[in-house]
C-alpha cells in the first residue's frame, strides 16, 4: 500500500514537472516568434496568438484565491492581478508582477494602455465596440473591483480572467459572465496593436 502511495504521488510530481516544461517550452517558442516579427502589425498578430493559444491554455482550471500568487500555471492558487501580470511577464513583459498585481484594476488599465484606455458603463456597449473593433485582438479590462483580459475572436468576446465566483481562471463567453456584468465601470485597453506597449518589450523598458 505504502509502495503504490509512493506510486502515485511521484506520478503527480512528474505530471507537474513535465506540464511546467511544456509550458515553459511553449511560452519560449512564442517569445522567439515574437522577436522574430518584422513589423508592428505581424507582432501583434504573433503575440494574439501565442496568449491565447501558448499561454491562457495552460491557466485553464487554475484555483483562484484573493491572496493567490502561483507562478506556474496549475499549481497553487492566483489572484485575478496576478494572472494578468503574470502571464504578461512570462511573455516577455519587463515588468514586477507582484506590485503590478497589487494596484487596482484602473491603475493596471493605465500601465499598460495609458492614454488608449478606453471608459463604458454598459456591459453590452463594450462588447459592441469590441465587435466592431474586428477580431484577433486582445484587451486588458478593468471592472470595479476585478481585472482581466478580453479575447475577440470568430465574432464573439471572451473574458479570460482568475475568477473569484467559479473559483478558477476561465474562459467565458463575455455576455454571459456573471463577473464581467457584476461591475458598474469598465475601463479598457488594447494590448494588441499597442505600438508604445510593444516598444517597451523589444528594448526590455521596464513595464512596472
Amino acid at each position: 500500500m505504502q509502495k503504490l502511495l509512493l506510486v502515485i504521488v511521484f506520478s503527480i510530481i512528474y505530471s507537474l514537472v513535465l506540464a511546467g516544461g511544456n509550458y515553459k517550452a511553449k511560452v519560449q517558442s512564442s517569445i522567439n516568434s515574437l522577436k522574430s516579427a518584422k513589423s508592428d502589425s505581424l507582432m501583434s498578430q504573433v503575440f494574439y496568438k501565442s496568449m491565447t493559444d501558448s499561454v491562457f491554455p495552460d491557466w485553464m482550471g487554475t484555483p483562484w484565491d484573493f491572496n493567490g500568487i502561483s507562478n506556474v500555471p496549475g499549481q497553487g492558487m492566483i489572484a485575478c492581478g496576478y494572472f494578468v501580470s503574470t502571464t504578461l511577464k512570462h511573455i516577455g513583459f519587463n515588468l514586477n508582477r507582484y506590485k503590478m498585481a497589487q494596484q487596482a484594476a484602473a491603475v493596471v488599465i493605465n500601465i499598460l494602455c495609458g492614454e488608449g484606455k478606453v471608459q463604458f458603463t454598459n456591459k453590452s456597449s463594450v462588447i459592441n465596440a469590441l465587435k466592431l473593433n474586428g477580431n484577433n485582438r486582445l484587451y486588458v479590462v478593468g471592472l470595479d473591483f476585478h481585472v482581466g483580459f478580453l479575447a475577440v475572436e470568430y465574432g464573439e468576446v471572451y473574458f479570460i480572467h482568475s475568477d473569484y465566483y467559479l473559483g478558477k481562471v476561465v474562459k467565458e463567453v463575455a455576455s454571459k459572465s456573471v463577473s464581467f456584468a457584476s461591475t458598474n465601470t469598465y475601463v479598457f485597453g488594447e494590448i494588441t496593436n499597442n505600438v508604445v506597449l510593444f516598444n517597451k518589450w523589444k528594448n526590455g523598458i521596464k513595464v512596472y
